[in-house]
């Protein structure tokens, strides 16, 4: 919560971000809005009017180019009341600047920063600007939602349950481990996290022998089951390049972010699935 000292702490104005994001489509560039609760304390004017202006930049995300936007009150300035009043904050992206936001989270929460300035407009006893800062942290799955509005892309989210079977619970730990590799830039070793998850995939499904059995089988012949096999096993057979630098082969693969993406959403679905097999 940002707090906002005016005069000799006659009075102040705490402002907080709120878990809400919205978008509102444009033409290559789109209005972000903000929501954020006020509150004032102390020897304070009611309705005293106070203009709130700002900028808005990414937080604790690994890329020095972290400005966004300016930030503005698009209905006016803000009244000072008794009680905790909301304030709506926007500001302007573009879909290019969507689009390396979402590079940069890989996933995670969406961590911004609003640097906020506040301006008495009247009733001014002491100096009448104060500044400072609030962080914005906006769930996954709250910021994927907001950018459906647009348009801009899609996205499945994946719950993988943790089970009392010890090979499972291992296999969604490596799962939360390659998304953070993803977010640090090792994507060989996010894909051969994925590898390792599906590791208990392979066991319960019996992957290994209904895979033999199907290669022997007409491809339109293959059972269901076999064709999960064929599926599983191939990812296995992809993902195990990464921990292997096999002469002439696996040596010269690389791994592009949308690769380790790839891998990890594979798994990740594969191991969920399990919950549902007898």
């Amino acid at each position: 919560m940002a707090d906002f000292q005016f005069g000799t702490r006659d009075y102040s104005v705490d402002v907080q971000a709120q878990h809400h994001v919205n978008f509102t489509q444009g033409w290559d560039v789109h209005r972000l809005a903000l929501l954020f609760e006020v509150t004032a304390r102390g020897d304070y004017t009611g309705d005293a009017p106070f203009l709130v202006s700002g900028s808005l930049s990414t937080h604790d995300m690994p890329n020095p180019a972290s400005y966004i936007g300016v930030l503005h009150a698009p209905t006016g300035p803000l009244g000072l009341k008794p009680f905790t009043t909301q304030l709506v904050l926007e500001t302007a992206v573009t879909d290019r600047q969507l689009r390396g936001l979402e590079k940069l989270r890989a996933g995670a929460d969406m961590c911004l920063r609003a640097d906020l300035t506040l301006t008495a407009l009247a009733d001014v006893k002491n100096w009448p600007v104060a500044r400072g800062q609030e962080i914005i942290r906006i769930p996954h799955a709250t910021w994927s939602n907001a950018l459906t509005q647009l348009d801009a892309g899609a996205f499945v989210d994946v719950l993988i349950p943790m089970t009392s079977v010890e090979a499972r619970a291992t296999a969604a730990r490596r799962i939360r481990e390659a998304k953070t590799a993803i977010r640090d830039g090792r994507y060989e070793q996010a894909v051969t996290f994925a590898r390792a998850a599906l590791d208990p995939v392979r066991e319960a499904c019996n992957t290994r022998q209904l895979h033999d059995q199907a290669v022997r089988t007409r491809a339109a012949d293959r059972s269901q089951e076999e064709r999960w096999a064929m599926l599983i096993q191939s990812a296995y057979a992809l993902f195990s390049g990464a921990p292997h630098d096999d002469s002439g082969t696996t040596e010269n693969f690389t791994w592009t972010r949308a690769d380790a993406i790839a891998a990890v959403a594979t798994a990740a679905c594969l191991l969920a699935r399990l919950e549902d097999l007898p």
